[in-house]
C-alpha cells in the first residue's frame, strides 16, 4: 500500500513587508507533497524562496496564506507548545552557518538537543558517544567548535540534528560554507542518513552538482515551483502520477541545464534535435530563432533567411539547402505537436481518436524507413506507440520494446533505428510554447520574456 505524504504543503504564499514599501513576495501559491523516506531537493537560485519555503515547511516561517501538513498535522493549528515538541521530536535541521555554542565542547552541543528531552546526564552522553563514533569524530569530542575545520563543524552540526532520531531532516545549504572534499562527504552523510536509516530529507541547494542524490527535484523560480523532475537512477518512493505525454526524455535532459527555465529548456531540446551544433554561440543563436519561429514572430521564409545568414551578419551560417530542411523539419515538429496536444490533451476514451493518433505517429516514424515491416512488426510498433502515449512506459522502455526480438515479444528493429523513432517520438509529445495558431495569452507572454531574457545573454 502506498504511503500517504508525510509533508503537505497547500497553497502556500509568504509575503515580506505585506502593504509596505518594499513589499516581496516570497512564495506565491505554492503545493507539493514529500512522502515518508524520500531525499528531495529544493533548488534554484539565491532568492527564489527556497529557504522560505523549507522553513515554513518546518514550521519556523509563518505563512500568509496556505497551509502546511507534517504527519497529517495542520502546523498553523499547532500551540507554540506542540511547535516546540514538533521541532524537538520530529524534526533535525542543519543550516549553513553551523549554529554551534562556541563555549560548549563537541560533545556538548551534540547533548543539547537531548537536555530538552529531559534525558540524564549519562543516556545523553551514551546517545551523543554513539553518533560522534557512527560520524567518526569521536576524537574530536572535548575540542571547542573553533578548533574545528568547517566540515568537522558541519559533521557535529549533524550528529546534533539526528541525536533525539528524528523522523525529518531539514538541511538549509548545508554545504555552502565547506571546500570541495568536505562538500562531498558532507553530501555522502545526507544520503547514507536516507538510503540507510530511511530519513526523509529535505536539502536546499544552489548547486546542480548534488542532485544525483535526490528522488526527486522541485525547481524554484521568483517564489513559484517552475519544473519537477524525478530522478531516474533513484527507484521512486511515491506512486508516480500518470502523465499522458510526459516526455521522460526532456526530464533527463534537464539535468545539464538545471538553471533553464521550462520554455528555454523546450527550445534547448528541439534545437538539439533539428540540429547538433557545437559551437555553443551558434546553439545559442538557433534557439532565439526558434523561439521566434515559435511565437510566430518570424514567417518560414523569414526564419529560413535568418538562419541562411552568416554569423557575422546575425545568422546562424548554414548552408541554404540545410536551412530549408531544418525549417521544414521545425514545422512539421509543431504541426505533430499541435494535434497531439490539441486532441490529445486528457488520454482519449474514443477508441477511434487513439487509433488515429497511433497510425499518424507510426507513419510518421516509418517514413524513410528502408525496412519492408511485416505485418506482426507494425501491429507490435502500434502497440508500442499506445503505450507510449498513455505513459505506461518511458521513451528508454519503447526504445528496447523497439529494438527487442520479436520472438521475446518486441519489434525488432534495429538500435539505431529503436533509437530514432524514440527520439523522433519525444519530440512530438513536448507541448510547446505556442502554435502557429491562436495560444493563451500567459504562455505567449512567458514565451516573449523568455525570448528577451535569451536576447540579452
Amino acid at each position: 500500500m502506498m504511503k500517504a505524504p508525510i509533508i503537505k504543503v497547500e497553497n502556500l504564499s509568504v509575503t515580506y513587508n505585506a502593504g509596505k514599501l518594499g513589499e516581496t513576495e516570497a512564495l506565491k501559491n505554492i503545493s507539493m507533497e514529500i512522502y515518508p523516506e524520500e531525499y528531495v531537493i529544493l533548488f534554484g537560485p539565491s532568492g527564489c524562496g527556497k529557504s522560505t519555503l523549507l522553513y515554513s515547511m518546518a514550521g519556523l516561517e509563518v505563512p500568509n496564506s496556505g497551509r502546511v501538513f507534517v504527519e497529517n498535522d495542520d502546523l498553523s493549528k499547532l500551540s507554540n507548545k506542540k511547535i516546540v515538541q514538533f521541532l524537538r521530536q520530529k524534526l533535525g535541521m542543519i543550516f549553513q552557518a553551523f549554529y554551534l555554542i562556541p563555549s560548549l565542547s563537541v560533545i556538548d552541543n551534540i547533548m543539547l538537543p537531548q537536555m530538552f528531552a529531559s534525558e540524564t546526564p549519562a543516556k545523553r552522553r551514551e546517545r551523543a558517544l554513539k553518533v560522534l563514533e557512527r560520524f567518526e569524530i569521536t576524537k574530536l569530542k572535548n575540542n571547542l567548535p573553533t578548533e574545528l575545520s568547517g566540515g568537522q563543524q558541519q559533521r557535529v552540526a549533524i550528529c546534533r540534528a539526528v541525536i533525539n532520531n528524528p523522523t525529518i531532516i531539514f538541511a538549509d545549504e548545508p554545504v555552502g560554507n565547506l571546500d570541495s572534499v568536505s562538500s562531498e562527504k558532507v553530501m555522502d552523510m545526507l544520503y547514507e542518513l536516507n538510503n540507510k536509516d530511511k530519513k526523509t530529507i529535505v536539502l536546499v541547494t544552489h548547486d546542480s552538482r548534488y542532485l544525483r542524490y535526490a528522488h526527486r527535484v522541485y525547481y524554484l523560480r521568483d517564489g513559484e515551483i517552475v519544473r519537477e523532475v524525478s530522478n531516474s537512477e533513484r527507484a521512486q518512493l511515491r506512486e508516480e502520477k500518470m502523465k499522458p505525454f510526459m516526455a521522460h526524455a526532456l526530464i533527463e535532459f534537464a539535468k545539464y541545464y538545471p538553471h533553464l527555465d521550462e520554455a528555454n529548456l523546450k527550445v534547448k531540446f528541439l534545437c538539439h534535435y533539428l540540429l547538433s551544433l557545437e559551437e555553443e554561440r551558434t546553439q545559442e543563436r538557433l534557439e532565439k530563432l526558434v523561439h521566434e519561429r515559435i511565437c510566430n514572430q518570424l514567417t518560414h521564409e523569414q526564419f529560413v533567411n535568418e538562419i541562411n545568414k552568416s554569423y557575422l551578419e546575425g545568422g546562424v551560417g548554414l548552408y541554404d539547402q540545410t536551412a530549408h530542411h531544418l525549417a521544414e523539419q521545425l514545422d512539421e515538429v509543431l504541426e505533430q505537436a499541435e494535434y497531439f496536444a490539441t486532441n490529445f490533451h486528457k488520454f482519449p476514451e474514443n477508441y477511434e481518436i487513439l487509433h488515429q493518433g497511433i497510425v499518424r505517429l507510426r507513419d510518421h516514424l516509418l517514413v524513410g524507413y528502408h525496412g519492408h515491416p511485416s505485418q506482426e512488426q507494425i501491429e507490435r510498433l502500434d502497440s508500442a506507440i499506445k503505450a507510449r502515449i498513455e505513459g505506461s512506459i518511458d521513451h528508454l522502455q519503447f526504445e528496447k520494446k523497439l529494438e527487442q526480438h520479436l520472438n521475446d515479444g518486441g519489434v525488432g528493429l534495429h538500435y539505431q533505428t529503436a533509437q530514432e523513432f524514440s527520439r523522433r517520438i519525444e519530440v512530438f509529445l513536448i507541448t510547446y510554447p505556442t502554435v502557429f495558431h491562436e495560444a493563451p495569452q500567459e504562455i505567449v507572454s512567458d514565451a516573449k520574456e523568455a525570448i528577451a531574457k535569451t536576447s540579452q545573454t
